[in-house]
């Protein structure tokens, strides 16, 4: 977990920057911030350029505990939306906020932290962020998010999600939330909805695939387990690990696949060459003596759907093969049974 600190020169695996001027702003000050001080940066910060759309049908939770959201998150994911909007924050902010949030306390208001970070975005009352009991309160740490976001991140609305998410937070790790932007994004979407159930996702990347059938088909099915959590061994409905998510969508499609792990699918692959995949093609990295430790599936080229480890749920994210030493491959038919 990481945590906000005062300025000082980094330290591994700790947050090294501080809660910059305006996170001393009381409560009552960011609630009497004007609406419109807020929203006159222009049309870019209604946008969604660079950012993955929603992808349709994608559950984020029923508070049961058996989905990707509990009870408790769900909450959580309403109290920081719902201030967002009290704001006039763009869809896009918003999607920040979420994906901080995941990364630093898994949407959850902690009581506890690195030293003594607290809450839903781990601030630290000795670092001028509040009171213990104020960081305690979701709608003030909400509030303290988006404060910091406007007022010392000025180009927010033109930087990644990850960026803009590390401007606020200044983690020791800070790639660390990108691997949370899809999932944000889904959450938002689900959530976020005004009176119409609409979320503005203009300049949103579309995910889609020029696939037909039940390629299709099981790539959609893949495509909506987006935030489900890595197990292995798992192949769902409620978690899965890599080749686990394959089997599930084709299974879903109305196949049984006769392979079950990445080396045997890498075995009975035909090989593609880089460049020339098509969606529903595996793509295979991380090379072991005995085959690949990992598989993920061609959504469109440069774009693909994985379940990749224990630390990083369910995911669509754009690939290099290049740099990745990825290797693809072609499920032959005869992998492919129909179910009965």
């Amino acid at each position: 977990m990481t945590m906000l600190l005062a300025p000082a020169a980094p330290r591994a695996g700790r947050r090294v920057a501080a809660a910059l001027a305006a996170a001393t702003v009381g409560l009552g000050t960011i609630a009497a911030l004007s609406l419109s001080a807020l929203t006159t940066t222009g049309a870019s910060a209604t946008t969604m350029t660079g950012v993955s759309c929603p992808v349709a049908g994608v559950p984020i939770g029923k508070g049961d505990g058996s989905t990707q959201l509990d009870t408790e998150q769900i909450k959580m994911a309403q109290v920081i939306i719902g201030v967002g909007k009290q704001l006039q924050v763009p869809t896009r902010g918003l999607v920040v906020a979420i994906t901080a949030a995941l990364q630093e306390s898994g949407l959850r208001n902690l009581p506890y932290g690195d030293l003594d970070s607290l809450g839903l975005f781990q601030m630290r009352p000795s670092q001028g962020w509040g009171t213990r009991e104020q960081i305690l309160t979701p709608e003030y740490s909400a509030r303290k998010f988006f404060s910091v976001l406007y007022s010392d991140v000025p180009n927010w609305q033109s930087m990644s999600i990850n960026n803009a998410a590390q401007a606020v937070e200044r983690s020791g790790f800070p790639d660390a939330y990108a691997k949370h932007e899809q999932h944000a994004v889904q959450i938002v979407s689900s959530i976020g909805g005004g009176t119409d159930g609409q979320v503005d996702v203009t300049g949103c990347t579309a995910v889609t695939t020029a696939a037909t059938g039940a390629t299709a088909t099981a790539l959609q099915v893949m495509m909506q387990q987006v935030g489900k959590p890595y197990v292995w061994g798992a192949t769902g409905p409620d978690s899965f690990d890599c080749s686990g998510l394959i089997v599930y969508g084709w299974r879903q499609a109305g196949y049984q696949l006769t392979v079950r792990t990445s080396q045997e699918m890498y075995t009975i692959a035909t090989p593609v060459p880089s460049g020339q995949e098509q969606p529903g093609d595996l793509i295979f990295t991380e090379m072991q003596a005995d085959g690949p430790a990992h598989v993920l599936i061609v959504v469109t080229p440069g774009t693909a759907v994985e379940a990749p480890n224990s630390r990083i749920p369910v995911r669509i994210r754009q690939y290099d093969a290049q740099r990745e030493g990825a290797r693809f491959g072609r499920l032959p038919s005869s992998a492919l049974k129909a179910s009965t």
